[in-house]
């Protein structure tokens, strides 16, 4: 099996002004409680919603619904990297709470790609539509369906993730890491990555070297992308005691015919927004 060698990480982010909103200040038992609330009715709201066929509105590329859909599509909520309008995400999460669906969004860096004043008001915004905090791992186990917020944080900061751990501790917020380049990580990353996933954070695989699938793909083949940077990126967590089910492609890049082999070695994948599926 080929293994892609390292690569040099990308370029240097535009700093831009965070946005505040509400106080994020939550107390985390009533953070609960408002959970455990919204849970009880989720049940009754699903069944429906199946009932009548589904929900009325057109655009729920963002929302996983506890469905069988194991191609999933994310959100990006950087806003320093990229103009993000808070507009977006109050509807995500909104439509979720209407729903019993899931929101589902990525960002990457705090301080440098997201600022801590908007993750925080991401997280408040979450508690106060009642929505519960889960994982893509809760996704393959089969939890019970209620309204949610997947939050995802992409590639390799683990270091600047580590330093969230009090911050999601206090918020009941449980989170998914999708990890790039495992294999350059240092032991004191390694030690950090292990203690989130002790704290209930959910480790998944996001490619051997954060390569663009699609062209890598269209010059070496499907298989050759399996081998040197899909299926090494699961087996590098799994050997360091993880249990990845989900997949996210860097960029959120794929290409025809990549999705089915993918969905042969993991539970689901994520893509970005222009493959959204609908």
């Amino acid at each position: 099996m080929r293994v892609a060698g390292p690569r040099a990480t990308l370029g240097h982010v535009r700093e831009t002004r965070g946005q505040t909103h509400d106080d994020p200040a939550r107390a985390p038992g009533r953070a609960r409680a408002r959970r455990a609330a919204a849970c009880g009715a989720t049940a009754l709201a699903l069944a429906l919603a199946l009932a009548l066929g589904g929900c009325s509105e057109d655009d729920v590329r963002f929302q996983y619904s506890w469905d069988d859909r194991r191609v999933v599509c994310s959100q990006s909520i950087d806003n320093i990297t990229q103009v993000k309008p808070w507009e977006d995400i109050t509807e995500e999460l909104s439509r979720a709470a209407r729903r019993a669906s899931v929101a589902l969004f990525h960002t990457h860096v705090p301080g440098e790609t997201i600022s801590m004043e908007w993750l925080l008001d991401v997280l408040a915004l979450a508690d106060r539509q009642g929505l519960d905090f889960v994982t893509y791992a809760d996704f393959a186990a089969g939890a019970p369906p209620r309204p949610g917020l997947a939050l995802a944080f992409d590639d390799d900061a683990v270091g600047a993730w580590f330093a969230l751990r009090g911050i999601l501790a206090e918020r009941g917020a449980r989170v998914t890491f999708f990890v790039t380049k495992y294999y350059s990580l240092t032991d004191e990353a390694r030690g950090q990555l292990a203690a989130l996933a002790q704290g209930g954070h959910s480790i998944q695989a996001h490619s051997v070297d954060h390569l663009d699938a699609s062209a890598y793909v269209a010059e070496h083949g499907i298989d050759a992308y399996l081998a040197d940077e899909a299926v090494p990126s699961l087996e590098i967590l799994r050997a360091a005691g993880y249990a990845p089910t989900a997949y996210a492609y860097p960029a959120g890049v794929t290409t025809a015919g990549l999705d089915e082999a993918m969905l042969e070695i993991v539970e689901y994948v994520r893509v970005g927004p222009r493959l959204c599926p609908h």
